[in-house]
Parts: C-alpha cells; sequence; structure tokens
C-alpha cells in the first residue's frame, strides 16, 4: 500500500512541474505515466536491496526511453515530457541532510563525526545526481545519433 501512495504522490509533484510548464493537458497523462513507470521501478529497486543511484539510473533511464518515444510519436520536444516526470528522482533528502550536517560543523565546530556524515551524504548526492544525468542522457545517444555508433 505504502508503494502506491509513494507513486501517487510523485504524480502529484510531477502534475505540479507539468503546469508550470505549461504542458497541454493532452501530454499530462504521458508525463504522469513516465513518473509512475521512473518512480516505481526505482522504489520498487531500492526495496528489492538495489542501491539508490542504481536505481535511479534505470529509473530516470526508463523514463527518458518512453519520453523519447512518445516524443516522436506526438511531434514534442522530449525535454517537454522528460523533465517533468524526472523531478521525483532528484536527491533532495540526502542533499538535505548534507547541507545540514554543513551547518552543524559551522555551529558545534569541527568533529569527525559530523565530518564523514556530511561527506557521506554530500557523495551519495553527487552519485544520485550522476546516475540520474547518465541514465537521461544514454536514449538521446542511441536515437538521436547522427553517426554511426560503430
Amino acid at each position: 500500500m505504502m508503494f502506491i501512495k509513494d507513486i501517487i504522490l510523485s504524480c502529484i509533484i510531477t502534475f505540479g512541474w507539468c503546469l508550470m510548464f505549461n504542458l497541454p493537458m493532452k501530454y499530462i497523462k504521458l508525463c504522469l505515466l513516465m513518473t509512475a513507470l521512473s518512480f516505481g521501478s526505482k522504489t520498487l529497486m531500492t526495496d528489492f536491496g538495489i542501491q539508490l543511484a542504481v536505481a535511479t539510473f534505470f529509473g530516470a533511464m526508463f523514463s527518458s526511453f518512453v519520453g523519447v518515444y512518445f516524443a516522436q510519436r506526438h511531434g514534442l520536444p522530449p525535454k517537454a515530457l522528460i523533465v517533468p516526470s524526472v523531478i521525483c528522482l532528484m536527491p533532495g533528502i540526502v542533499a538535505y541532510k548534507a547541507m545540514v550536517s554543513m551547518v552543524q560543523i559551522g555551529y558545534f565546530g569541527f568533529e569527525m563525526s559530523l565530518f564523514i556524515q556530511m561527506m557521506t551524504y554530500f557523495f551519495e548526492a553527487i552519485f544520485i545526481i550522476s546516475a540520474l544525468v547518465l541514465g537521461l542522457s544514454i536514449p538521446g545517444i542511441l536515437f538521436y545519433r547522427r553517426k554511426p555508433i560503430v
């Protein structure tokens, strides 16, 4: 039940971003479908013990493949569909914890345990962002190449 609730909440976030990007109402359903696919696959993979950055990579890649497919089919720019659907994959909580740890170091003074905690969250956020970028770029590399791969 919690899995379905998380997907619905992520779709609400996507709906808000679609309204901000002024996407036509007929394409919002596609963005919501892509969000359910990307966030649902990421959540399912992390529930089965896969690392968060790896799960984010595959979630972004699934969303990007579906977005490129629908964009080509409906004559839209792929970013109009893909960007709102991957907003929920951003490492908000991890980045927030890294910043809170940094503020605690500034407030309480340097402690090695706080520094290790800050760097752990910082690198986790960097890896998640990198996985998100790589997952989003793979379909573009495969579908929009002007030269053959080989």
